[in-house]
């Protein structure tokens, strides 16, 4: 394009199957056939795929409509769909040369990316219209605003994600607002010049024009201040707007000194004169790598402000005699703006129709039933499971300090295996007997291995990393690698893999405890796995012993309690079921989605964010139906303790009655079959912290997986900016950017790591 303006290039970017993307996490992660969908996966292929093959210098209106509907069916994708579920690569395109590629998963990124795509659009069309009619000039014009509106939009979302605590998505080092303030400056100067230059083909007064071009100076200064703070705006745009600061200063002072020799002020004609060939002089500086038709404008004004200057002075001096002020006190110039940025209507607002994935339940929905369900989980395993774990082994401790049921089951058969050794063995067998126990072991030694290994993995990412800073620090300088000490910039993953460490290091005395449980009843579970013919010989016969009846009698009672022990744990296991069925047959899910169809629009109103608190109402009226089942359970609980002080008291006048009559050869087997039962009572306890010990170190892998996925991308992001700060560094010593031109030293801030886990679920490592 022949012109003194600039325009944006399109970002570039790879094709991908967009649709196919998608397609793959609706059959993933949604209850929603994919095949309901097709059309629209189609859709949104297709206008991804046209916004991959965009040209510069080749504006089309499809190509502002297609971008615009892609931008917006963007936001519907990203109310449907996790933010992160496809991996979009885009290259720069404001450097020599294509820059990149940066990947991000993130809708939101790419959604910036075609709002970026939206600005060039409008900066390239404002560049194909006539620079010679007036119509040509104001449609130049309003494309420039819209260029500048897209630019102010993005820098306003940048700035809002960068605010975040969690930073969890991570915004393109070009994208940030350093470069995009640059070129919505840029957008914003060139639109005033078009103003300007229409001002001056239709005639307008010269104090018009003097106000309209310091105005348009101050925009170019502003662009420049902008570019030179960024690392991404190359020497001949900084160039280019630095020329044209200047340019328009020296048009505008010629202008007043116009003014200024109609009024009689011959001193103030001389000196505005002056101060526009200095700004002249001070454009020239800066022509290199300058378009020509730029210096070309630029020679023009200054061969007239030379001629006028001269004249001017010699009448001064040889006629007027008026002192020639300096520019210090000349009166400033008042600027006068008419333009601003402007999103386009068409892009602030979207059309109801035609919407894409209107009927597919949004994936934070599906995450919110999710985290019901789990609540729901949790609310069963805190007032149902452990409540009832914890009666069942208040009742078998009960029972055995009592020696029960061994002190009867020897009177009644001295020389038979009780009923309820019977049952442990057979129990311990279908488990898996020892076997179970050491495959468990063994498992868990296994995921202690990997917990280790990810741990280890952890820190050498971040020492690796820091011996590089620590390299580049010393070959650079402290104060040349200006960007913060590794230990400052990790520090909160070091946080969180110290308390990694922590876990694994209790969770190590944990591991001995259960091996020492193991090892201590191992000879007697073997003895429980050999069956009835390894019990019966290890177990002693007692003598028969002839009992009154008044101790039959206790005997028999006692005997139908213990029984009713049986009953009552195979009526809560019963019970149990029932739960789990019932929470089965109830998923919550339906429910959340029927209120989130009654109130979607609100909830959409409020921010667009949707989270649990939104439906708690929903929850609560879901977990009544455990009502009766918790008063059920309450009446278990008072079922126990009134069958507990049977037992005691029968167990007490058994004792009394039974002392008298008891031999040597009782107390022997006795003896043993208590020991068989508290074997048992610590088998149980021993499957309970073995599943413990397997559910917590495969929830530390999954957990400390996703810190080691950090520390990837800390190590990565910390790499990037090395690079960037060494090449920044390097080029120094190379004019990439005059010296004069206030050019700042980027700073470099630390990665901010989004928090990883919910604090009320288990382990937490920050």
């Amino acid at each position: 394009m022949n012109t003194n303006l600039l325009y944006i290039p399109y970002r570039e970017t790879d094709t991908i199957n967009l649709g196919n993307e998608l397609r793959n996490i609706i059959k993933k992660e949604y209850f929603q056939p994919s095949s309901k969908f097709d059309k629209d996966l189609q859709t949104i292929t297709d206008l991804r795929n046209s916004i991959s093959n965009l040209q510069n210098e080749q504006v089309k209106n499809n190509d502002e409509l297609v971008s615009i509907q892609y931008y917006h069916q963007l936001s519907n994708v990203i109310k449907k769909f996790p933010d992160e579920c496809v991996e979009f690569c885009w290259y720069g395109t404001l450097g020599y040369g294509r820059s990149g590629p940066t990947r991000s998963r993130s809708l939101k990124i790419e959604q910036l990316n075609i709002l970026y795509q939206l600005g060039s659009y409008f900066s390239q069309a404002a560049l194909k219209e006539s620079r010679y009619t007036d119509e040509g000039l104001k449609k130049s014009c309003s494309y420039l605003q819209s260029a500048a509106g897209c630019f102010d939009k993005m820098i306003s979302q940048v700035q809002k994600e960068n605010e975040k605590e969690t930073g969890m998505i991570r915004i393109p080092k070009d994208l940030q607002p350093e470069t995009l303030l640059f070129l919505k400056s840029l957008m914003i100067a060139q639109a005033q010049e078009t103003i300007w230059q229409k001002s001056l083909a239709s005639g307008m007064k010269d104090s018009v024009i003097a106000r309209l071009s310091i105005q348009t100076s101050e925009y170019y200064s502003t662009a420049a201040k902008y570019g030179n703070s960024s690392e991404f705006i190359k020497l001949e745009w900084i160039n280019h707007v630095t020329v044209k600061q200047y340019h328009f200063k020296a048009a505008a002072h010629y202008r007043i000194s116009i003014l200024n020799h109609e009024s009689f002020k011959y001193g103030e004609q001389v000196a505005n004169l002056q101060v526009a060939l200095g700004s002249c002089e001070s454009a020239f500086k800066k022509k290199k790598y300058v378009n020509d038709f730029v210096v070309e404008d630029l020679q023009g004004l200054t061969e007239t402000i030379k001629t006028t200057l001269r004249v001017a002075e010699k009448d001064n001096d040889l006629v007027y005699l008026k002192p020639v002020p300096k520019e210090s006190d000349l009166p400033p110039i008042s600027g006068a703006t008419l333009v601003k940025s402007i999103l386009p209507q068409t892009i602030e607002s979207s059309s109801e129709s035609n919407i894409l994935f209107k009927e597919l339940l949004p994936y934070l929905i599906v995450q919110v039933g999710q985290a019901y369900r789990e609540r729901q989980d949790t609310f069963i395993r805190e007032l149902f499971i452990d409540p009832i774990q914890s009666l069942n082994k208040m009742m078998y401790k009960f029972i055995t300090e009592r020696n029960l049921p061994a002190s009867i089951d020897t009177i009644q058969k001295p020389e038979n295996l009780p009923e309820s050794i019977i049952q442990h063995s057979q129990e311990i067998i279908s488990y898996g007997g020892t076997k179970l126990i050491e495959d468990s072991l063994n498992e868990i030694a296994k995921l202690t291995l990997e917990s280790r290994h990810i741990l280890e993995g952890c820190q050498e990412r971040l020492k690796i990393e820091a011996d590089e800073d620590d390299i580049m620090r010393e070959r650079q300088g402290s104060q040349r690698w200006a960007r913060l000490k590794s230990s400052e910039a990790s520090a909160e993953l070091i946080s969180k893999i110290n308390k990694m460490e922590t876990y694994l290091d209790q969770a190590k005395e944990g591991d001995q405890f259960i091996i020492s449980q193991y090892r201590e009843i191992e000879q007697y579970l073997q003895l429980y796995c050999g069956g009835y013919k390894e019990l019966i010989q290890f177990i002693p016969n007692s003598t028969y012993v002839k009992l009154n009846t008044k101790i039959n009698e206790i005997i028999m009672q006692l005997r139908d309690l213990i029984n009713e022990v049986g009953r009552i744990e195979n009526q809560r296991k019963q019970f149990l079921t029932r739960i789990e069925i019932k929470a089965r047959n109830n998923n919550i899910l339906p429910s959340i989605i029927d209120s989130f169809k009654k109130k979607q629009y609100k909830l959409y109103e409020e921010g667009s964010v949707i989270d649990e608190r939104s439906f708690e109402d929903v929850y609560e009226r879901h977990i009544t139906m455990f009502n009766s089942d918790l008063r059920f359970l309450e009446d278990l609980k008072h079922a126990q303790i009134a069958l507990e002080g049977s037992i005691d008291d029968l167990n007490q006048k058994f004792e009394s009655e039974y002392q008298q009559t008891n031999n040597e050869s009782q107390y022997k087997r006795q003896e043993v079959l208590q020991t068989l039962e508290n074997v048992y009572t610590k088998y149980l306890e021993l499957i309970s912290n073995l599943n413990e010990g397997s559910k917590f170190y495969s929830d530390f892998i999954t957990k400390s997986n996703s810190v080691l996925k950090e520390c990837d991308e800390y190590v990565y992001h910390r790499r990037v900016e090395g690079r960037e700060l060494e090449l920044f560094l390097n080029n120094q010593s190379v004019p990439a950017k005059s010296l004069d031109s206030g050019q700042l030293t980027p700073t470099f801030p630390s990665e901010s790591m989004g928090g990883t886990w919910d604090p009320n679920q288990g382990i937490k490592f920050g």
